[in-house]
Formats: C-alpha cells, structure tokens, sequence
C-alpha cells in the first residue's frame, strides 16, 4: 500500500483522529513563554501561516464538520494584529468549496493567496487571491488523467504579481479486474507539482530526473532566479527531495547525507541566498517513528545539521531568525502526539516549550517569525472537553 504524502498525512491524522555553515551542535536548553491565543473559532485544524507586514500574522486551515463516514471541509483564515493582540477572522475565502484550505502565503494584506485541495465533486483546485478587500478565485489546471486526488501543501510569494504553490498529484495509470476478491485494482502514480503565477495566470512547470511516487511539501522564494523547494520520494525509498529553480529551469539537486534508514523534508526558508534551512524527519530503525533532519545551505554547498540528543519527532515547518532558524512539528513516539519545538542560532539548541495545559494529541504544523524575535505556532490538539481536534496558536518569544 503506497504511504500518503507527509504532510497530507498530517493533516488527514488530524481529521480523522480528531552564511559560514553551522557550529558544531551544543547542550540544548528549553526555552518558556508561550502563551496560547484566544481563538474566534472551534472545530477546526491550522495548518500554514505568513507574516504579512510588521504587525500582521496570517493562520490558515480548514473547518471540520459531518461524521467519519462523511467529513465536509471549509477554509478558513485568521488575521492577527499585534496592535491589538486580537486574532479576527476573515471573510469566507470559498463558501461553496469542500476541502482543506492548506497554504497561506503573500506579499502584505492586500496581496495575499490560500490554496488547498483538489475538491472532488468540480475538479477545481482552491487558490483564492486576497486583495485587500475580499476574495478572488484563480485557476489551476488540473493535470491531464484520471485523477485520484491532488493536493497544494506549500506556497510562497513574497512579491506582487509572482507566486508558487506545490504539491502533488495522483493518477490512475491501470485498472484491472480482481479475480479473488472482485472489484477492481487500480494502480497509480504520484508526481510533484510546481505552480507559477506570473501575475494573469497558472503555468505548471516541470522538473526531470525523479523516478518513481514523489510530492512537494514546500517551495520558498528568494528572488525571481533563486527558488527552492522539497518533498520526498515514496516508500520503499523514502528519500528527500530537493530541488531548485534558477530563473529558467527546475533542477534536482543532490540532499546531504543524512543518519538513518529513510528520510523526508518537509519545510524550506530562506533568510537569504545563502542562508537556506531545510526540516524534516529522519527514519532512524524500522520501529522508529521518526527524530528531526534539519539541513542547512550557506550559498556554497548543503550540509545536513545534526539535531539534538535525546530529541524524537517530526518538523514540519520552518522559519528563519536572526543567527538561524526555528522550527516545529511533534513528537509521535508515546501514547499522546506532543508538540516539537526547536530553535538553532549561533550553534546551539534551544528547545521551546509549546505544550497548552489541557490539550492533548497536539501538533504543530507551521511556525512564523516577527520583528523583535516574535514566534507564532500554528497547529492543532485535542481537549478533554471536546472529541474533536480544536485550532491552537501560541506565541512567543
């Protein structure tokens, strides 16, 4: 049975469930101080998140609604200004679009995207444009084929008139009669997609080299010739992937050796041309549910950073600061999901503190940075006054 890409996986667990390179790696210490936001919604899992201007944070996600045996979907999109502390919530971005809303990006408040999955019923793929003012729907051509599912799980626009979505898409390549069981057996292959608008229109670009099921997880943009953006391959290989763009033409570019049997990236930032962090997961044994794989780019070559001792889980997103990066995802390896947070400046761990008394089974799934050191965490977790996985944000510094 092939796996579902990681980050999609994520986010279906929580549906259904609920420029010199780095020093050398010194004794991490926890960091304190974050502080859980009040919420304008409930029933729902964030899962991306942008800082727009100095004093907007945007979180994204999608609510949850129905029963297991029939989940509905609907985005939605939280704004934050630091001026008044007060998290506020957004005009419908598709009232009538049934799916996860899973990648908010953009320029400043009146340039912004959301984009998410391909919605079953219509076929359109959500990437909705914010103006300022309100909503607007582009579109994405689906790929040619029988389809069996698409998905836009990272995206980057750091600049008006030019954005980036990738994901993944499944197609239908046979069918086939089942002589034991009855029905019908369908193969399928799952290939990566780049989307570009260049400031009127989608165009899908193409990258060549990776054999096999792959998907992207996340794509940062630099300048208009410096782009990068991973994911991995599937199983049995479970490899990064690691591909940049030059201006011209996507090229896959060789990931750092890495400790481990498997390994996976999952989020890209850049501070700049040459200073570019990579996180992910790295798949130690075969009963191992996976510890940090973090890699760093100084403008010359990658080199893959060594995490911390002691230290299991996945990152699933990453930002940069000042002296380094900070990151997040959790810990699967006990009875409960626990938050994951990590810092690296200056040669040295810092592990942040981003449990909330009463939740359980919690994830993060973005991280954003400020001015003034600020950090926001955006995710998911469970209550014992709710079944249901409830939206979490926390703050800090």
């Amino acid at each position: 049975m092939k796996r579902i890409p990681g980050r999609a996986a994520a986010l279906l667990v929580a549906t259904v469930t609920a420029v010199a390179a780095p020093q050398a790696v010194a004794a991490h210490a926890t960091q304190a101080g974050f502080t859980p936001a009040k919420l304008p919604v409930s029933g729902a899992v964030l899962s991306s998140g942008v800082q727009l201007d100095r004093h907007t944070t945007w979180a994204a996600g999608f609510r949850i609604t129905g029963s297991d045996q029939r989940l509905r979907f609907a985005p939605v999109v939280l704004s934050h200004d630091d001026r008044s502390e007060q998290w506020t919530e957004l005009p419908a971005p598709a009232p009538d679009y049934d799916g996860r809303a899973t990648a908010v990006a953009g320029s400043s408040t009146n340039d912004a995207w959301l984009f998410g999955d391909r919605e079953p019923n219509t076929g359109r793929i959500l990437a909705q444009h914010w103006d300022g003012k309100g909503w607007t729907a582009t579109r994405i051509e689906p790929p040619e084929g029988e389809l069996n599912g698409a998905y836009l799980l990272g995206a980057s626009a750091p600049r008006r008139n030019s954005a980036w979505a990738v994901g993944g898409a499944t197609v239908v390549t046979k069918r086939t009669p089942d002589p034991d069981h009855g029905g019908t057996v369908i193969e399928t292959r799952t290939t990566g997609l780049i989307e570009h608008w260049d400031g009127t229109a989608w165009h899908r670009q193409s990258v060549a080299g990776i054999d096999g099921d792959w998907w992207l997880s996340s794509v940062t943009e630099i300048s208009g010739n410096d782009v990068w953006a991973v994911g991995n391959t599937a199983a049995p290989e479970d490899k990064p992937v690691l591909l940049h763009y030059d201006g011209r033409t996507w090229t896959r570019v060789a990931a750092p050796a890495f400790t481990g049997l498997y390994g996976e990236y999952q989020g890209v930032a850049a501070a700049g041309p040459d200073d570019v962090w990579v996180v992910g997961r790295a798949v130690l044994a075969d009963k191992d549910r996976g510890h940090p794989l973090v890699a760093h780019y100084d403008g010359r070559s990658w080199s893959t950073v060594p995490a911390p001792d002691g230290v299991a889980g996945k990152l699933w997103s990453v930002t940069a600061v000042p002296g380094g990066m900070a990151a997040v995802g959790w810990d699967p390896s006990g009875a409960d999901d626990r938050p994951l947070g990590l810092r690296y400046t200056n040669g040295r761990w810092q592990s942040l503190d981003l449990s909330v008394d009463g939740y359980q089974n919690t994830s993060y799934q973005s991280v954003v940075a400020a001015r003034g050191g600020r950090l926001t965490a955006i995710g998911a977790g469970g209550t014992s006054k709710s079944p249901d996985y409830q939206p979490l944000i926390v703050t800090g510094h």
